[in-house]
């Protein structure tokens, strides 16, 4: 499959996959024929088994018994109709920009894609291999013959599958298939993760976890690069609403298993500390970076051999407090206010998280920085580090967790460990409790990377629980 425009590819295909090292340097088709596809395939649909890989397959997100949430219109449906019919009547040449506007446009609704209305189910997928794709799910037994998809115009790469489904509907698994290939869509707002790799929903199932993704998300984004946001909804918790929120740097290693080293595993992390009653329901934002990640994630340039680099973060800070945090609130149900709103990440996301509650502490009350890379600024210039920004204004009432493997003598050690010692004891000095205000844990010779980050993550999500109901 060939995600072919930047805006199309729900799968990274128009941004770089930068890496993390231990200074954490990481960084359409046309056609004559305009006849449209019709408005149906048929296929009356049944709630099935919670599968993803095959009519055997077993899934950690069953729906079965869960209730439709119906959160789809028939104004969903009107639109697309509407679609199809300027695609066909429209010019081959100009057929991409509107395809472009309209899955845009339908990504930010209140729905999402896959398009649900009453009685039908309406997917699409942009494939140029030239090969028919289908679409099968969990009700219709995995079956990947199930419903052929046909081009929305024959000789434009747009496919579509339009359903009718039996109401009611629960909330569904399922995914496109080439041959005997399954695969996720790229375009699918609420998705998730097993054995078999990541799957689709048709909705937000009631009493199971899921993801919710926007794709090219640039809202106050100014000179920054779009990117995707994914929405960690635990089981239950829009019920439990308003919520309190994690906004989360490297969104691409959070969540997805197969991240490095297994990624954070952020979801069963969450599912697991709620279920053991010291962490509230809440969200978890997952923010992407991108190929600029050095530049967005550190207030000021240092020179770690190549030259002076980075000192774009009041940009990517700005972008998070102004942007992507009003839009957050907007759509769910939110505590917006600073003692209910954190950002962690680590190493260089640790720095730009504690730079986030400097920057704007009327936004970020809880900050939590993993091996964060505070020594920047002065590894090979002589600038000011996130320590010196400190000293001059501290975050007067900031919870703030930091952490770090390592081990001394200092100066020296591994994964940024002085430097976080020299950061607790500036904190303490500066009037912060510790414990209280003020969390340090160190995690003796642990490495710089995900495994070990998603390993004290239950440790920060308990401390998190306990600030959170102080």
């Amino acid at each position: 499959m060939c995600m072919c425009m930047c805006m199309w590819s729900g799968v990274g295909g128009c941004r770089s996959e930068p890496t993390e090292t231990a200074l954490d340097t990481s960084t359409a088709g046309t056609g004559a024929d305009t006849t449209a596809a019709p408005a149906s395939t048929g296929g009356s649909t049944s709630t099935g088994s919670a599968s993803s890989g095959g009519p055997d397959a077993e899934s950690e997100a069953d729906t079965a018994g869960a209730t439709d949430l119906g959160g789809g219109t028939e104004d969903d449906c009107g639109k697309y109709d509407a679609f199809a019919l300027a695609l066909a009547a429209a010019e081959p040449a100009g057929r991409a920009a509107l395809t472009e506007a309209f899955v845009a446009a339908a990504m930010r609704s209140a729905h999402g894609l896959p398009i649900r209305c009453e009685g039908r189910l309406v997917a699409l997928l942009h494939d140029t291999t030239g090969d028919a794709p289908a679409l099968t799910g969990d009700f219709a037994d995995w079956d990947p013959r199930a419903h052929p998809m046909q081009p929305v115009v024959d000789g434009h790469p747009l496919w579509v599958a339009d359903i009718a489904v039996d109401e009611p509907l629960v909330p569904s698994l399922y995914k496109f298939v080439h041959g005997d290939t399954f695969f996720a869509d790229p375009w699918a707002r609420r998705h998730g993760w097993d054995a078999f790799g990541e799957y689709s929903l048709t909705d937000a199932p009631e009493g199971v976890s899921h993801h919710e993704r926007y794709l090219e998300f640039g809202d106050g984004a100014g000179a920054l690069q779009p990117r995707t946001l994914v929405v960690y909804v635990p089981a239950g918790a829009l019920a439990a609403g308003p919520l309190p929120v994690v906004y989360m740097h490297d969104g691409r290693n959070l969540f997805d298993p197969t991240a490095p080293f297994g990624g954070w595993r952020v979801g069963p992390a969450v599912d697991a500390a709620i279920a053991a009653g010291v962490l509230p329901p809440l969200l978890v934002v997952g923010i992407d970076n991108t190929a600029a990640r050095v530049d967005e994630y550190t207030p000021t340039q240092d020179d770690i051999g190549q030259g002076p680099i980075g000192g774009r973060a009041d940009e990517y800070v700005d972008f998070v407090a102004l942007g992507i945090k009003p839009f957050i609130d907007d759509h769910y149900p939110t505590r917006p206010g600073p003692a209910s709103t954190a950002v962690l990440g680590s190493s260089l996301g640790g720095l730009v998280s504690l730079y986030a509650a400097w920057r704007h502490p009327g936004v970020f009350g809880l900050v939590g920085s993993m091996s964060g890379t505070l020594g920047w600024g002065q590894i090979g210039l002589d600038g000011d580090r996130i320590l010196e920004l400190y000293d001059e204004a501290p975050p007067v009432g900031a919870w703030i967790y930091l952490d770090s493997g390592g081990a001394p003598p200092c100066p020296g050690g591994a994964d940024n460990y002085c430097v976080n010692v020299e950061m607790r004891d500036d904190l303490v000095d500066l009037g912060w409790d510790e414990p209280g205000a003020l969390v340090y844990v160190h995690a003796q010779g642990a490495s710089h990377d995900e495994a070990a980050w998603a390993a004290r993550m239950p440790g920060f999500l308990a401390a998190l629980g306990a600030a959170l109901e102080g």
